[in-house]
């Protein structure tokens, strides 16, 4: 193939590899707004009451509550000063906030969402690299108190949740923690 015929090949070929890599950095640019969008759709949907105060401590920057409102508008969410990983800034998971939006639009449950990054967790804990959320209520029911727990698990589990646990795991005896791998 002569110089004259390889050319045209040879841009097209560049032009088309440089499409492609703006649709990459495009796709890991939409991945923010992702979160974003997510986390404004559960602020807005009726049954999903995120928790406004910590039950271990004060710090209204690090509620649940404050944890989607800063997702929301594009910052990571911040953990409590007096947890394993204080006063960070994490990025929430999409998988984990579609998760958390899908028990109520998908499963009906009516939940309150007790931390998220927030609260104090074990060091290695899944809340803290954005991937867990813990409910203390189902259908207006307190975990641990006849809450239709189990069920809620097993949706979470179906939802992409790998580490559940509840009533009967150690230190879960009031909430269910749903958390989605690294």
């Amino acid at each position: 193939m002569s110089v004259r015929t390889l050319a045209p090949r040879l841009i097209a070929g560049a032009a088309a590899l440089a499409a492609l890599m703006g649709t990459a950095a495009t796709a890991s640019a939409t991945a923010a707004p992702g979160r974003a969008a997510l986390a404004r759709q559960i602020l807005a949907t009726k049954g999903i009451a995120p928790a406004t105060a910590h039950a271990g401590g004060r710090h209204a920057a690090s509620t649940a509550r404050q944890n989607l409102v800063d997702t929301a508008h594009g910052k990571g969410a911040l953990t409590s000063r007096w947890g394993d990983r204080p006063n960070r800034r994490v990025a929430l998971d999409a998988r984990m906030l579609n998760g958390m939006l899908k028990l109520r639009t998908r499963y009906g449950y009516r939940i309150a969402v007790s931390e998220i990054v927030g609260g104090d967790h074990s060091s290695r804990s899944r809340h803290y690299a954005g991937l867990a959320f813990d409910i203390n209520y189902i259908n207006g029911r307190h975990v641990g108190s006849g809450a239709p727990h189990r069920n809620l698990m097993a949706a979470c589990r179906k939802l992409g949740a790998t580490e559940v646990l509840g009533p009967g795991s150690a230190g879960h005896a009031t909430h269910v923690h749903c958390g989605w791998p690294r």
